[in-house]
């Protein structure tokens, strides 16, 4: 599993007794990378997803099937091993990083 520096429920660094804590960082990255759009990073831009886009758009079969293999490549790109997607009335992912 992947250490970093962990974030609070607010996206700002979590800090404990004053300090910055760091810890199992994978399913962090997963979450950044479903909620950043392409084009926003600099330095990968390539890297992202951006549901916010989905929202009241029509979520069709084919729609769903797109966005599974969306987030497999992506994660597949970032160094993810383990990938697996599950995409319904939720998104379900869990993959591990090294």
């Amino acid at each position: 599993m992947a250490k970093d520096l962990l974030l609070d429920q607010t996206g700002d660094l979590l800090f404990k007794n004053g300090d910055l804590v760091i810890g199992e960082s994978d399913q962090q990255h997963v979450q950044d990378m479903l909620i950043t759009n392409v084009g926003s990073n600099k330095a990968a831009p390539l890297f992202g997803i951006g549901l916010i886009n989905y929202l009241n758009a029509p979520f069709t079969s084919s729609t769903r099937q797109k966005l599974k293999k969306e987030i497999t490549l992506q994660l597949k790109a970032d160094g993810a091993r383990n990938v697996d997607v599950k995409v319904g009335e939720t998104i379900n992912v869990e993959a591990v990083y090294d």
